[in-house]
C-alpha cells in the first residue's frame, strides 16, 4: 500500500457554467488538497479531495465575491468542496470508472466520473510522482446553489449545468 499527497501547484479544478444561454462562463479554484492510497500492484483504491470554495477564481473580482457568498458556496459556512471515493474500478491499463460522494454547502450526492490516470515517474527531484484528468458535469440546483434570475428569452443568467475538469499530480509520500 501507498499514500499520495495531491500536488496543489500542478494541480487545477475548472469549471464552465452558461452565461445567459449564450456562451460560457469558466472560473477555477486555486487550492485542491487531499490523499489518494494505491494497494501494492499500484492500483488506485481511495481518493480523498478537498477544494477550498474561497480559492474561487473566475478574473472578475465582483463576480467571485458573488460566489462566495450565501447565494451560492456560502464560504464563511462550508469552506470546503469534498470528494470521497466509494468505488474504484479500472477499465484498461489508465482509465478508471470513479464512483464518490461529492458535497457541497451541507448537501452530499453521488457522482460517476471516468478518469485517466498515468502510471507514475521518477521525476528529477526524487519523487514517485503521477497524474490523472477528469470531467464530469452537475446540476448545481442539486448542491443548494440556486441563485439566478430569469431573462425574457426563457434563459437563466446563470446555467443550472456545471462542467467541471480536473488536471492533477499526486506525489507518492515517503515510507516510514
Amino acid at each position: 500500500m501507498a499514500n499520495w499527497t495531491i500536488d496543489t501547484a500542478h494541480t487545477e479544478t475548472a469549471f464552465s457554467v452558461k452565461h445567459m444561454g449564450l456562451a460560457n462562463v469558466r472560473g477555477n479554484f486555486q487550492t485542491t488538497s487531499g490523499t489518494v492510497t494505491t494497494d501494492d500492484s499500484g492500483k488506485i483504491t481511495a481518493i480523498d479531495a478537498k477544494i477550498d470554495a474561497a480559492s474561487v477564481d473566475t478574473r472578475n473580482a465582483d463576480r467571485d465575491n458573488h460566489l462566495k457568498s450565501a447565494d451560492f458556496f456560502d464560504v464563511e459556512k462550508f469552506p470546503d468542496i469534498h470528494f470521497v471515493s466509494t468505488s474504484i474500478e479500472s477499465k484498461d491499463e489508465d482509465e478508471y470508472i470513479i464512483k464518490g460522494d461529492l458535497t457541497i454547502k451541507d448537501v452530499t450526492k453521488p457522482i460517476s466520473f471516468d478518469a485517466e490516470i498515468g502510471a507514475p515517474i521518477d521525476d528529477p527531484y526524487g519523487l514517485k510522482r503521477s497524474g490523472a484528468s477528469l470531467s464530469f458535469s452537475i446540476d448545481r440546483r442539486d448542491f443548494k446553489l440556486t441563485w439566478s434570475q430569469a431573462l425574457a428569452n426563457g434563459s437563466l443568467v446563470v446555467g443550472n449545468k456545471i462542467k467541471i475538469t480536473v488536471d492533477a499530480e499526486i506525489t507518492q509520500n515517503p515510507v516510514a
